[in-house]
């Protein structure tokens, strides 16, 4: 497999700043949830990586999204996700804040699309509880933000 581009490795640096101090946290169960302490920072980052040929063996619709459709279809691990947790098993998720702005990564689309690219058609949940687009997910749903105090993801 070849190394990451530098430029792919800032976009996913970039995209881990962009968590602030209001997301909810992820339980196994209810009686974590009644003595889990307040939100706190969070203590590693989860790399997940997926293997195009097994995603694609489930596609059943086809649509300009969809990775596995595309005539140059990945043929390497590509990424899931890049998550914040916490050594007891939570997570941070859901976190408030400023919507999702798709302009505000556009000039990271390209390298996004190949390497953390979607495998779906349709839009994902939100945590806003409605759909959207796949990037929305990832930015909202399951992945971190930062503030950037006055700095926009161009200028990170």
């Amino acid at each position: 497999m070849a190394p990451l581009p530098a430029r792919l490795i800032l976009s996913l640096q970039l995209l881990t700043m962009l968590f602030g101090s209001g997301c909810s946290t992820r339980f196994r169960d209810a009686e974590d949830r009644e003595t889990a302490p307040a939100q706190r920072e969070f203590d590693f980052f989860k790399l997940s990586l997926l293997w195009p040929g097994t995603e694609c063996r489930h596609t059943l619709h086809c649509c300009s999204a969809n990775a596995c459709c595309r005539s140059s279809s990945p043929t390497e691990f590509t990424i899931h996700g890049l998550w914040a947790d916490y050594n007891d098993g939570t997570w941070p998720a859901c976190c408030e804040g400023s919507q999702f702005n798709e302009s505000e990564i556009s000039t990271l689309l390209g390298d996004l699309t190949k390497y953390w690219p979607t495998y779906q058609c349709g839009s994902s949940s939100t945590c806003h509880r409605s759909k959207g687009p796949f990037w929305a997910h990832e930015r909202n749903m399951e992945h971190v933000r930062t503030q950037l105090s006055g700095m926009n993801m161009n200028t990170f």
